[in-house]
């Protein structure tokens, strides 16, 4: 579960939100704590027990595997290696086009 310490909750589905001020310990389920602010002990507090933190403004890598695209990004990379394909084409098909390595 995706854990998020700030002072302006969302409503994000499976998203546990909680405010900076009320950090009562490190919720055991969380598997991924974003901290938007200034709270140096709730970082140590996850830090201590394994469990990754971030400030939420990383950007993740992009994938570079064809077959765990998604539809967007496999499409640019059909196209950018000179495969073509239909544009209504579902994931599944998009992906039998990707050669064999």
């Amino acid at each position: 579960m995706k854990v998020i310490y700030t002072d302006k909750p969302g409503k994000e589905r499976g998203v546990c939100y909680r405010l900076l001020s009320e950090f009562f310990g490190v919720i055991g389920s969380a598997t991924e704590v974003v901290v938007d602010g200034d709270a140096q002990d709730i970082v140590d507090a996850y830090q201590a027990v394994g469990i990754k933190v971030s400030d939420g403004n990383e950007q993740e890598a992009p994938e570079t595997d064809p077959l765990k695209m998604k539809v967007p990004q496999l499409k640019e990379w059909l196209t950018e290696k000179g495969i073509t394909f239909d544009p209504s084409a579902k994931k599944e098909d998009l992906q039998a086009l990707v050669p064999a390595e």
